[in-house]
């Protein structure tokens, strides 16, 4: 069982939403989808869906093509869109009473009991949707696309607008759900990302500028070099600009620059202290956070 997305494309107006993009998702894994607003991100999770049929390229699920047979795509499929579309005059058990019908599910008052047991809703079956909070309410949203024990999970910014021990609870479900479903989840939450996923797919204006496992992400290419100085630096801001370095602050004593493949960073620091006098107390690495690597690959 595998997801695999094959050069889709996709166009309003003449205008690419999506240009040609391509990766894969297999069992287990927990894949975060991040991306400026207006990347691509939500055109991308329709196509997948079933929502949206794809201008060109192909979308593939257990072998099945979905452009093909939407339907039975459909099937292994579970969707939670961002706006999270709610009856919020039904009861909490009778809506799930009723999506459970739609997709045919076998024995379908116990899968109803094990799904509101696992999302912990037992206390708020028997009340009106409305009438939840906005914790729970994404927790019944979660409980409505795992309904029918979907191959696939996908997840629009399933955390948006929850309290930090919101957040934390529907990472934890997220988690136990990857035991069953390969996820895929958009989320403006880049610790999120860290927190849960396998690895990352980053998109910009349609493309994708990342797919990779964040510890290849965070690798030392996008790691920053902190200079300690023993004199001061403020005369000596013109010398410094003059270097061949990706300077990012410049504060008193301490210069920090990015470090760079294919350059001796360190070389070059260690030899402009010895042409301007100055004396290197301390000098240490440290790691881009996935915020500043985000900045960069979608800048």
């Amino acid at each position: 069982m595998s997801l695999v997305v094959s050069n889709i494309q996709k166009q309003y107006n003449g205008q690419k939403a999506v240009d040609g993009i391509s990766f894969e998702l297999h069992p287990g894994e927990i894949v975060g989808f991040l991306g400026p607003n207006g990347a691509g991100k939500s055109t991308t999770l329709k196509m997948i869906a079933g929502i949206l049929m794809p201008d060109a390229g192909s979308i593939t699920i257990n072998n099945q093509l979905v452009q093909i047979d939407s339907i039975a795509s459909k099937k292994l499929i579970g969707y939670l869109p961002e706006s999270n579309p709610l009856y919020k005059d039904l009861y909490v058990k009778e809506y799930l009473q009723f999506l459970g019908n739609i997709h045919q599910v076998n024995h379908l008052s116990n899968r109803i009991k094990e799904v509101i047991d696992f999302l912990q809703l037992g206390l708020m079956q028997h009340k009106k949707i409305g009438e939840l909070s906005k914790g729970y309410q994404q927790r019944l949203g979660i409980a409505a696309a795992i309904i029918h024990q979907p191959a696939l999970l996908l997840l629009d910014e399933p955390t948006s607008g929850l309290d930090p021990n919101q957040l934390i609870e529907i990472r934890e479900v997220i988690k136990l759900l990857s035991k069953r479903s390969m996820i895929l989840f958009s989320s403006h939450i880049l610790q999120e990302v860290t927190a849960v996923c396998n690895s990352v797919l980053v998109m910009h204006q349609g493309i994708l500028v990342a797919n990779e496992p964040i510890e290849e992400l965070l690798k030392p290419k996008t790691n920053h070099l902190h200079i300690l100085f023993e004199e001061e630096l403020s005369h000596l801001k013109e010398h410094i600009s003059k270097l061949s370095l990706d300077i990012v602050s410049i504060d008193k004593h301490l210069l920090v620059v990015k470090t760079a493949e294919g350059k001796d960073v360190k070389k070059m620091v260690m030899q402009f202290a010895l042409d301007m006098g100055l004396n290197i107390e301390r000098l240490h690495t440290e790691e881009a956070s996935l915020e500043e690597i985000f900045k960069l690959l979608t800048h």
